[in-house]
């Protein structure tokens, strides 16, 4: 008797599709890296006593709050670009002809203007001595301090601080200021915040990649090092070449950075191999400096695609526009309704799309797996078939025999 052939179910596979009615996914958590939000800083704003502070405080910290404090902050933000035209100019020899006192004269109005600013600042956080304290040694604090300091320090000890460091140009950093109140609908906000979590999802690549750089870097400066310093000579104390000059590979650090500068793909030729087993060496450099540059780019890339589709459809973020007054935002608010209706629209239908090619693809590998699957079992009953047929057949010659 022949053996029994077991049958297969087939498992019936329900299509997960997007249709218009499907509900969207729920949004996934991104980080907060700047720490605003407008409900919280409203929430401040009415915690704020008495009432002249908490104007302050909306003139200086809110500029989307009135039009008067957009334009304090407009007007702000000009001092500070022109401060550092200022601070530039004062460096190029073509206006070294200007009188100092001039120099002096604008730098004095700017800082004073800048003064008041601080001590208004500190006016508008000080309804307690710790979210006073809070403020002065925050980020926009210390930089709002150190931008102001340096002129009254040179002031009283009748010493020129920018022999060591022009601090005036930490005022550059007072920009930062421009874009902060704007962070729930700002796209360069939103871009900075990408790219800050784009690098810390890949950081264990980037630490990876990073690792394996300093292995390269330390094999191939040890082998170029040795491969082209060379001789030593008693009388100059250094490494002669084969051309009889002194060694540019003379250390192992000197030769690192030959290493560095190749596999960045930078090459600024100040120094060169010169033997042919240096230049043997420096080819798998070259090979290594485009992986360098490609891997990188692939994994912030993609991660960066990836993290701004979320940030910019699951996050607040989802309506990215550039800073205005509250006066022209009213006009604007109306014209702009209805094309980021429409935007939001066709995205979500892209992502429907993209999702269901994915689910028709993952369908039809299944229905491939089955379709083998029955030709098999269709296979062994065809041979089972064909096996009974003859075993009939070599019975009845018997028979007629």
């Amino acid at each position: 008797m022949s053996a029994p052939i077991e049958l297969t179910r087939v498992g019936l596979v329900s299509a997960r599709f997007l249709t218009e009615e499907s509900p969207r996914p729920p949004p996934q958590e991104i980080p907060d890296i700047f720490s605003f939000s407008p409900s919280r800083d409203e929430a401040k704003l009415a915690a704020i006593h008495p009432a002249w502070r908490r104007n302050l405080y909306a003139l200086l910290e809110q500029p989307t709050s009135s039009d008067s404090a957009f334009l304090v902050h407009v007007l702000m933000t000009a001092l500070i670009v022109l401060s550092a035209i200022v601070t530039v100019l004062e460096t190029v020899p073509a206006f070294h002809s200007i009188k100092t006192s001039v120099w002096f004269g604008l730098e004095t109005s700017l800082v004073a203007l800048f003064t008041m600013e601080y001590i208004a600042r500190c006016l508008a956080w000080s309804g307690t001595w710790m979210s006073l304290l809070r403020w002065v040694v925050s980020f926009f604090g210390i930089i709002d301090l150190l931008s102001v300091a340096p002129y009254y320090i040179e002031l009283i000890m009748l010493q020129d601080t920018s022999v060591f460091f022009r601090f005036s140009i930490l005022r550059m950093f007072r920009l930062l200021r421009v874009f902060r109140p704007f962070r729930s609908n700002n796209t360069i906000l939103l871009t900075i915040e990408v790219m800050y979590v784009s690098v810390r999802q890949s950081q264990h690549a980037l630490f990876a990649l990073g690792f394996f750089v300093v292995m390269v870097l330390t094999v191939f400066s040890t082998l170029l090092y040795f491969a082209e310093r060379g001789t030593w000579d008693d009388i100059l104390d250094t490494f002669i070449n084969t051309d009889g000059d002194p060694s540019q590979f003379a250390s192992i650090p000197a030769a690192a950075w030959f290493v560095l500068v190749t596999i960045t793909t930078v090459g600024y030729g100040e120094i060169t191999p010169r033997s042919f087993l240096g230049r043997l060496v420096t080819l798998p450099l070259l090979v290594f400096g485009l992986l360098l540059i490609a891997l990188p780019s692939f994994v912030l890339g993609r991660e960066f695609s990836l993290v701004w589709e979320r940030m910019s459809h699951d996050s607040p973020h989802s309506e990215p526009q550039s800073p205005t007054s509250p006066f022209m935002r009213r006009g604007r608010d109306t014209l702009f309704h209805s094309h980021t209706s429409s935007t939001a629209a066709s995205d979500l239908s892209n992502r429907k799309l993209a999702h269901n090619q994915t689910e028709l693809s993952k369908q039809i590998a299944e229905l491939r797996g089955v379709v083998e699957g029955q030709g098999q079992m269709i296979a062994r009953l065809v041979a089972a078939l064909e096996g009974k047929g003859k075993g009939k057949a070599r019975v009845q010659d018997v028979g007629f025999s």
